[in-house]
């Protein structure tokens, strides 16, 4: 069974925007936005072990990656994969 902690969160939100970084999004393209959101994202996770504020964070997210991305590409699934995370993590903190 899989481990879900707060760690592992963080560790694929980096690896995401680690990936993002290398590709070098041009200004205000989705990638880049996306870029914005998870650097949000990440501070927020980082800095809590609320619960409540956790699950806030991650629907923001969720909200972002449901309404400007297209569904069909690796990079929503890669994003939905970082929100199901929180959203598991949060109810382990609860």
């Amino acid at each position: 069974m899989e481990i879900i902690n707060k760690n592992k969160l963080i560790s694929e939100v980096e690896v995401l925007l680690s990936e993002l970084d290398v590709q070098q999004p041009q200004q205000e393209s989705l990638e880049w936005y996306l870029k914005n959101n998870l650097y949000d994202y990440l501070q927020d996770v980082e800095k809590t072990n609320n619960a409540n504020d956790l699950k806030i964070a991650t629907k923001i997210l969720s909200r972002f990656c449901l309404e400007s991305m297209d569904w069909d590409t690796p990079l929503f699934k890669r994003c939905t994969k970082i929100t199901e995370l929180g959203l598991k993590v949060s109810k382990k903190l609860g």
